[in-house]
Order: structure tokens, then C-alpha cells, then sequence
């Protein structure tokens, strides 16, 4: 059944989640001032998002990051599965990494999709009976809640000005080895198991597949989180680790001093004095929380 209303009584974010409950494949078009945006959606996943500009449709895209020619997607499309993805088949022939696929699904989420959670109202219409745009796809898929939680992060993110995001060249270590409580984006999840007192944003773009820019939103967010904090680069972290080490081996000596009775107490005197047995486990306490944060 169609589905057509406007966003100023259904929201964009109600309109994707109801989507995704449902189950539902078809095409989702939404008028915006600058023309009419498609989405498409399999079971409730977006597979595919194309903005009215023309210059967005993948085989341009793939064409101008240099990846493959325009000639040679039209040769090879031959070669391609009458309903399989075009960015599947050419992985599937050698000619782009799983890595230059992500990063135009993200293309095409954020140009195709995101950009929609800025319009305050429009006219939406979905189809379920679509054939679906298999030239248009990549292959991969994104829950419609997921692509709700990014844009809206998203959205929020792009209010900052860019200068008052981390640098390309500064450094961020990871404050705690939990899991975080807090939801994350699969792009914020690669930066937070992957930044490094070693390794810079850029470094880290380069290392993820990811566009800098994006690197650099993500990060500004999971600090906020508390969840990474940044540093003065190697030079400056490899000292607080080795003291840690050291502390970790100091706590671990007590440990073992308190669960064998006779082994003697290590003294922090110079003197003949022993250390009381209730400050060794005072201090012992205190040092394993200063190993575990």
C-alpha cells in the first residue's frame, strides 16, 4: 500500500522507523526545493539514496574518485547479474575494495539521505511495487534506526564550525578498554578502536577509508562522550604507560603479599619500620584504580 503525506505532520525520522517495523521494500521520494530525493529500501534496510543532481548517480561517482571509467561500467554492467548490485559485481571482479564501496555508500547516505533531516516540510510518497535501481546500488545496506541516529548526530555535528573540531594532526588515546553504553555509529565505532597516541586523525582517515572530515565529527563526539581524550603524541603518553606499569606491578606484589601471610610486606621506608598491613591495603586499592581507568 502507498503511503504519501507531508513531513511537517509525519516526520522524516517517524516515516524511516515505520519503514523499517514494517518490513518494507520499495522507493521513498520526497520533495525538496532543489528537486525530488529517492531512497530505496529492501525489508526495511536502505540500500540506495540518490539526490535530484544527476552528477550523484553511482557510475558518475565511481568514474570521477578514479576508480573505474565510465566506459568501463557500461562494458562490464553486461557482465553483472540482472538483479545484482553494480558496486557487487565490481568488487566481485577486482575492480574496487571493499573499503572504496563503503566509502560511496556513505557518499550516497549523506548527499541522498542526511541532508533531508534539515527540511522543516515537504511532500514524501513510498511505493512498495518499485523495480529496485540495481545500477544505483552498492551492495551493502543500512537499519533504517541506524541511518535516523547518524543524520540526527549528524545534523547536530554540523552546527559546530569546522575549526573548533580536532586537528588532522593531533592525537587521541581510548580512556577505557569497557564497551561503551552509549550507541554508536559504525564509523565511530572504527575510530574509537582505532585511534592511538602513534597514529593521527589523518593517519587514522587513511587507515579506516574514511573521509578526514568525517573522522574529525566522529572524534569531536566520542570525546564528548568521554570516551577517548587527547594526547601530545607518543612522546608524551609513553611515560604515563610506563608509570602505569609500574603501578600495576606494585599492586599486583601487594595483591599477592595480603593472600600469602607469610610472605614479608614490601617496605617503602628507609627505615626498619614495616608498613602497616591496613595502608599496604589502602594502596593497594588505590592503585588498581589507577590501573583500571
Amino acid at each position: 500500500m502507498a503511503i504519501v503525506g507531508d513531513l511537517q505532520e509525519f516526520s522524516l525520522p517517524d516515516l524511516l522507523q515505520l519503514i523499517e517495523k514494517g518490513s518494507k521494500t520499495g522507493q521513498l521520494s520526497v520533495w525538496a526545493p532543489n528537486g525530488i530525493y529517492k531512497i530505496w529500501f529492501y525489508q526495511g534496510r536502505v540500500i540506495a539514496a540518490l539526490p535530484p543532481e544527476e552528477e550523484h548517480r553511482l557510475e558518475g561517482l565511481l568514474a570521477r574518485s578514479g576508480l573505474v571509467s565510465e566506459r568501463v561500467v557500461e562494458k562490464l554492467a553486461s557482465f553483472c547479474g540482472p538483479e545484482e548490485p553494480l558496486g557487487r559485481c565490481l568488487q566481485r571482479q577486482g575492480l574496487i575494495s571493499p573499503v572504496a564501496l563503503a566509502k560511496l555508500f556513505r557518499h550516497q547516505l549523506q548527499v541522498g539521505l542526511y541532508s533531508l533531516f534539515t527540511l522543516e516540510a515537504g511532500q514524501f510518497s513510498f511505493l512498495p511495487s518499485v523495480r529496485l535501481p540495481y545500477r544505483e546500488m552498492t551492495g551493502l545496506s543500512k537499519g533504517a534506526s541506524a541511518v535516523v541516529l547518524e543524520a540526527l548526530q549528524q545534523l547536530k555535528l554540523d552546527q559546530r564550525p569546522e575549526e573548533s573540531l580536532p586537528q588532522p594532526d593531533s592525537y587521541f588515546w581510548r580512556t577505557s578498554s569497557e564497551l561503551p553504553l552509549y550507541r554508536l555509529s559504525p564509523l565511530e565505532w572504527g575510530v574509537l578502536e582505532g585511534v592511538s597516541p602513534s597514529r593521527n586523525l589523518a593517519e587514522l582517515a587513511r587507515a579506516l577509508g574514511a573521509d578526514l572530515l568525517e573522522v574529525r565529527y566522529a572524534c569531536a563526539r566520542l570525546a564528548k562522550l568521554g570516551l577517548i581524550s587527547p594526547c601530545d603524541g607518543p612522546t608524551a603518553i609513553v611515560p604515563s604507560l610506563l608509570v602505569s606499569d609500574k603501578l600495576t606491578a606494585v599492586a599486583e606484589s601487594l595483591e599477592a603479599a595480603k593472600e600469602k601471610p607469610s610472605t614479608k610486606l614490601p617496605s617503602f621506608s628507609q627505615g626498619s619500620d614495616r608498613v602497616k598491613p591496613s595502608l599496604v591495603s589502602r594502596l593497594a586499592t588505590l592503585l588498581r584504580g589507577v590501573r583500571d581507568k
